[in-house]
């Protein structure tokens, strides 16, 4: 389904990520440096972020969230949270947040479980928000605590996840978004409850290298300037890259600083531009998130980062 929504504008995005690191050194004393630089060379992840123990994705979620809130805490009018590892089956992690965050009781607040493609599913939620006129701001926020959720015998996935928590400010401006989103239910990525991530990586690189491009191409127009994608791994993203005919310096990553970062992915990205690598003024972009499900969102977004409050911190633990 393909869908365009006018009058939008992303306004703030804030990002944060625990201090303590796991490297691919470590990774290598744990299955020998062969196996680690395979899949250094072919994932790309160098590092990783994870919290201590304990850290639920309502902390992260909280400490991101606060900056954006300051002035826009009152017009606050929907609330959607996305993550697939709550610390509680109930009540809804984003009821939990509506209070935590100090936000009207009028708000209406959603869980939105959808993995990888997470902030790309509530991008597109929110556009459908903002279409009634009583709705003056979106707040989207999420992210994950995966990293004591994997299978640390497993060399495929034991190294793959940082924690990290975001938050996105929505509401009115002057861009037109343009989504599209496709389906397949499958169980080839799966966290089975109260048990480990389990990643059928056959099927997930060939819905990735056929799916996503096709998508992403029915959305490509002169005007795009890069494609930011779910940082996922990095062959893949070169492949959906050249497959849909961007050079490499419009497909920025930094997976091998911040390994996959699950839904918070994509802001962390952005975050990580504006903020290290000195992204400015304006850029039309394709963003698009992939994942469980087997679940793929793209969008066509104006992007200001000259106008838009991008923050990125790393708390210490």
């Amino acid at each position: 389904m393909n869908q365009t929504f006018h009058g939008l504008r992303l306004e703030a995005v804030s990002c944060v990520v625990p201090d303590y690191r796991t490297t691919i050194e470590d990774y290598a004393a744990r299955f020998g440096k062969d196996i680690a630089e395979r899949y250094s060379k072919v994932v790309g992840i160098q590092q990783t972020f994870n919290a201590k123990p304990g850290t639920k994705v309502t902390d992260l979620v909280r400490m991101a969230a606060d900056p954006l809130l300051e002035e826009h805490r009152a017009e606050i009018d929907v609330l959607l949270h996305v993550t697939q590892t709550p610390h509680l089956d109930a009540p809804p992690e984003s009821c939990l947040l509506q209070r935590y965050l100090g936000l009207g009781e009028h708000v209406i607040a959603l869980d939105i479980n959808q993995g990888c493609a997470g902030f790309m599913v509530a991008l597109q939620t929110a556009a459908h928000f903002l279409l009634h006129p009583s709705v003056r701001h979106v707040l989207i926020c999420g992210g994950d605590v995966l990293s004591n959720r994997v299978d640390e015998n497993d060399h495929a996935t034991a190294f793959m996840f940082s924690d990290v928590g975001f938050a996105a400010l929505v509401g009115r401006g002057d861009d037109d978004w343009a989504f599209a989103n496709g389906t397949a239910g499958s169980e080839a990525i799966s966290l089975p409850h109260d048990g480990t991530f389990k990643m059928d990586g056959t099927d997930v690189f060939n819905f990735t290298v056929s799916k996503v491009p096709e998508q992403i191409l029915s959305l490509r127009t002169p005007e795009v300037d890069c494609l930011l994608l779910h940082q996922s791994n990095a062959f893949i993203m070169r492949q959906i890259g050249r497959l849909c005919g961007f050079a490499p310096e419009q497909v920025p990553m930094n997976i091998a600083d911040y390994g996959n970062a699950s839904s918070a992915s994509i802001p962390l990205l952005l975050c990580d531009l504006a903020q290290n690598h000195g992204w400015r003024g304006k850029r039309t972009a394709i963003l698009s998130g992939y994942g469980c499900g087997l679940t793929w969102v793209s969008a066509r977004i104006p992007l200001d980062f000259d106008s838009t409050h991008f923050s990125f911190s790393i708390y210490v633990t």
